[in-house]
């Protein structure tokens, strides 16, 4: 795992009073004229730390460390644009209202930018297309969301999983908060598969060997970084993931996380 960046603070749930002063209410100036005078800007980051190997917490070395490929994206970005971050790890289904709220100055999260979504955020340019896959015992054969029909599927909440599931004819979802809490309940065999993003599908299966994934076909989904509406830092975001599009460092991380087969 890459180290994080000198500077990088991470926390658990602040209070509102703390975040506004890590990030909001220090957006007087603009990104450019920050960046011109060397002037060190202090933003709110959110996400969810149950996303492997997006965002996960570790622990191995003794204390509480967010990691993973979204994680190192932003400390690249904030590195480049001299920003200062406080991490502020929350439920998924959060996410987008402490955006909206302006308790968080941007989220990157595994986060699709859904229609529904743009219409309370505006979303950075995409950085990843992510496959899904379908997990489950070994020999269970669900190998499109059609054999799903008429079974119990476990999602994470507030996902565009979430959404897929109950498209298919038949089934009871089961919404819960985190794909690790997720798999559990298919270990535990209270539902009969799960749908995950497939790198991370990937990550549970050495974990667990008595289960299967089976990756769906590509789709337009991506991932991409929230802002709250008209946020000045969106221009310097995109600036910023297109270099590291363009330079290679975007693949190169990619790879580390997820291996070769998953560079776009």
């Amino acid at each position: 795992m890459k180290k994080t960046i000198g500077g990088i603070c991470l926390t658990g749930l602040l209070s509102l009073s703390l975040l506004a002063g890590c990030g909001t209410t220090k957006q007087n100036a603009t990104a450019s004229n920050d960046n011109k005078n060397g002037n060190q800007q202090e933003l709110v980051m959110s996400t969810n730390a149950t996303f492997a190997p997006f965002e996960f917490v570790d622990t191995s070395n003794g204390t509480k460390e967010i990691k993973g490929l979204d994680i190192d994206i932003a400390n690249e970005i904030a590195k480049n644009l001299n920003i200062k971050l406080t991490i502020n790890d929350m439920a998924f289904s959060g996410i987008i209202g402490s955006i909206i709220q302006k308790r968080a100055d941007f989220a990157i999260s595994g986060m699709s930018p859904t229609p529904e979504r743009k219409k309370n955020v505006d979303f950075s340019d995409s950085y990843f297309y992510p496959r899904n896959a379908i997990v489950a015992w070994k020999g269970s054969n669900f190998t499109s969301l059609d054999t799903l029909a008429n079974k119990k599927i476990g999602v994470p909440f507030g996902t565009t999983y979430e959404k897929d599931a109950k498209a298919i004819k038949g089934t009871t979802v089961v919404s819960l908060d985190g794909s690790t809490a997720v798999v559990q309940e298919l270990i535990n065999k209270r539902v009969d598969a799960v749908i995950l993003d497939g790198s991370q599908a990937a990550v549970f299966l050495q974990k667990y060997s008595q289960l299967e994934m089976n990756l769906m076909p590509k789709t337009d989904d991506s991932f991409a970084i929230a802002f709250p509406k008209g946020s000045k830092w969106l221009a310097p975001f995109n600036k910023e993931l297109q270099k590291m599009k363009d330079n290679g460092d975007m693949n190169k991380l990619v790879k580390k996380w997820l291996g070769e087969k998953f560079n776009q």
